[in-house]
């Protein structure tokens, strides 16, 4: 048996700014998905509905097989592939910005290679991950499949169509555990239908965010000004229209208590705007506070290991 497994991922700062040329700060973190692909000579297919799923319910919008398996057929000129059966376990929710389609696509290419025989590298299973990332995301940067591959924390830019810049940081290990995710609920749109909904504003931010980018990267090394960047990053997300109602108020709320939240991910309007990163120089207040209020949190640790064959 094959197995492979992947890190969710965040933005620190530069979601929707990163699809235009602008930086972005993300980070693996500690929620992982795991495929494991066997040989099944009787050649029974497994259809992804069929999937063994643990902790979170994890039902893609599409059959991976019809995505993932064209890629590899077109790269490596494969007529067909040997019978095969895939499960999948996964610890990351599905559609709330912590780059669920990125970790399972990458992983399960990387499976799927390693079932074929086919010797595989970081950056080979990163450029496969982009092309099925294309059929999620229809014009994703880049970011989300470079942060699960490669791990840790990265500076991201997409240059080019075809060039992106891709440096780790290093972050001192007692400042890898200063966050907390609180879910606000998965969104009703997908990351398509909210890059829609941000394009006709997005110019009033670009500026902005980069240089918040700027700053996030130099307070992670330094440690304070985290709140302040956060804070601003996210009123320049909510003027373009990404951040629904519910997550306003519980961002609102969590500044109140002396912290700071924005969201991760493409957002979400019409219901919830999927995962919140917190900040607070006292990680009990905002854990406290998701156990009153009755919403799902997770503490998360940034700069975890990428992409990996598990033994």
């Amino acid at each position: 048996m094959i197995k492979v497994s992947a890190p969710g991922k965040i933005h620190l700062l530069g979601e929707h700014t990163v699809v235009y040329g602008k930086p972005a700060l993300l980070s693996a973190i500690n929620l992982r998905v795991a495929v494991n692909v066997i040989a099944n000579p009787k050649g029974a297919r497994q259809s992804s509905k069929s999937m063994e799923v643990k902790d979170f319910s994890l039902i893609t919008r599409n059959d991976l097989r019809k995505i993932i398996e064209p890629i590899i057929k077109k790269v490596f000129k494969i007529k067909t592939i040997p019978p095969y059966q895939v499960k999948i376990s996964s610890q990351i929710p599905l559609g709330s910005g912590l780059g669920s389609s990125a970790a399972i696509s990458a992983a399960y290419i990387a499976a799927l290679l390693s079932f074929l025989k086919i010797k595989w590298d970081l950056n080979l299973i990163n450029e496969l991950t982009f092309e099925a990332e294309k059929v999620f995301h229809g014009n994703p940067s880049g970011g989300d499949n470079s942060a699960v591959v490669f791990g840790g924390l990265i500076w991201f830019r997409k240059e080019t169509p075809n060039l992106k810049t891709i440096q780790p940081i290093s972050v001192k290990k007692n400042r890898s555990k200063n966050f907390v995710l609180i879910h606000s609920g998965k969104p009703s749109e997908t990351t398509r239908d909210m890059i829609e909904t941000a394009k006709p504003k997005i110019k009033s931010i670009l500026s902005s965010q980069e240089n918040l980018t700027k700053q996030m990267e130099l307070a992670l090394k330094k440690g304070d000004g985290l709140i302040e960047i956060i804070k601003k990053s996210q009123k320049n997300l909510e003027k373009i229209g990404v951040v629904g109602k519910i997550a306003r108020k519980i961002i609102k709320e969590i500044e109140n208590l002396g912290g700071a939240a924005k969201i991760t991910g493409a957002g979400g309007v019409k219901k919830g705007s999927g995962m919140l990163l917190c900040y607070h120089p006292n990680l009990r207040v905002i854990k406290d506070f998701a156990k009153k209020n009755n919403l799902p949190f997770f503490n998360v640790k940034i700069g975890v290991e990428g992409l990996k064959q598990e033994r």
